[in-house]
């Protein structure tokens, strides 16, 4: 892959985020849907992940790749589900936090479905406000890895070079490789999961060619 051709991925993302968010608002059945995180606020970048927040109703998870349930993730009497889908240049990480009725929702966000009105705190103080779920079984240690991986290379493509190495002495990457050769490193020893390991090399390679060119 060429630079100019990493490049052209990378500006072809929030299209096909958009599409996506798009066409799940379409197949979410709940109260309400809102969208939080960077995008909820009007912000964000070509590597912003999805952060939607649902009320009473449960994710779309149907075309993802991958699912990680993280009931300490979302409020107690909901939960989270962070998931993977294939959008076409990249993959997307999306966070859904399942909301339960009658609780505001934190504000920055914005209403995709359903009605309501936000609440005063951040996400985070949200969560703390009404509390945490409790701990769930630990995930698939390949499922997680796979999770992690777009997410700290992530991290490398927008030089934030303290967390992506964080991240990746988290996955076990060898302490004395370059953070991005380590994630490399560790995407090399998962067993299975092909179709998965297939576009994380992908978004993996295409981070390497525009740090590196």
């Amino acid at each position: 892959m060429t630079p100019q051709e990493a490049r052209a991925v990378v500006a072809a993302v929030p299209t096909a985020r958009e599409r996506w968010l798009a066409q799940t608002v379409t197949t979410v059945q709940a109260e309400a849907l809102w969208l939080a995180g960077s995008l909820g606020r009007s912000g964000g970048d070509a590597w912003s992940d999805v952060d939607l927040i649902v009320v009473d109703g449960p994710p779309a998870l149907d075309n993802a790749l991958l699912v990680l349930e993280q009931p300490s993730n979302g409020p107690v009497g909901g939960g989270y589900v962070g998931a993977m889908y294939d959008i076409g240049p990249l993959t997307l990480w999306v966070d859904w936090y399942l909301w339960p009725p009658g609780i505001e929702v934190p504000s920055d966000t914005r209403l995709l479905l359903g009605h309501g009105t936000p609440g005063n705190l951040g996400l985070g103080e949200a969560l703390d406000h009404i509390g945490r779920g409790r701990p769930g079984p630990t995930p698939d240690p390949a499922l997680f890895a796979l999770a992690m991986l777009p997410l700290a290379a992530k991290s490398i493509a927008r030089r934030q070079s303290e967390a992506a190495m964080a991240m990746a002495t988290m996955l076990g990457a060898p302490p004395d490789l370059d953070p991005l050769d380590g994630l490399m490193t560790v995407l090399s020893h998962i067993a299975g999961h092909a179709t998965v390991r297939d576009r994380v090399e992908r978004y993996l390679h295409v981070v390497s060619t525009l740090v590196r060119s």
